[in-house]
Parts: C-alpha cells; structure tokens; sequence
C-alpha cells in the first residue's frame, strides 16, 4: 500500500553548507522550491527537495513544467 500525501505531510529540503547540514520543511511543493532555488543560489552544495512520498524532487524541473502549463504530479 503506498502512503498518499496527507494536509500535514512536508517536503524536505536539505543542502551542505560551509558550516554544516541544513534541512528545513515546507508544507507546499513551490515553497520548497523557493527554498532550494535561494540555497542555491547561495552557495550550498548538494541541494534536494523529499516530498511526502520519499521522492526527490528537481527544483528546475518543477519550474520549467510549471511554467509550460503542465503538471508536477499526475
């Protein structure tokens, strides 16, 4: 049985940084996403996004299908 996301499910996101692991949670898909893209920007290493399913998620990917009208998640 494959566990669906529920209201409460989060997507972690986690990097390496100069001073260490980072992770934090967000409860939306482009929230998390907003995150990687600034950790990214900023400098930090190995930079991914879990979603409540325990799948990874690209944050470029994300944009690039959100932007050409198409959907993330079937």
């Amino acid at each position: 049985m494959t566990r669906a996301g529920t209201p409460t499910s989060q997507y972690v996101i986690t990097a390496r940084g100069q001073g260490g692991d980072v992770r934090q949670t967000r409860v939306r898909a482009a929230s998390a996403v907003v995150l990687a893209r600034t950790w990214i920007a900023a400098g930090y290493d190995a930079v991914q996004i879990i979603d409540p399913l325990g799948r990874v998620l690209s944050p470029e990917r994300y944009r690039s299908r959100i932007m050409n009208g198409g959907r993330f998640f079937c």
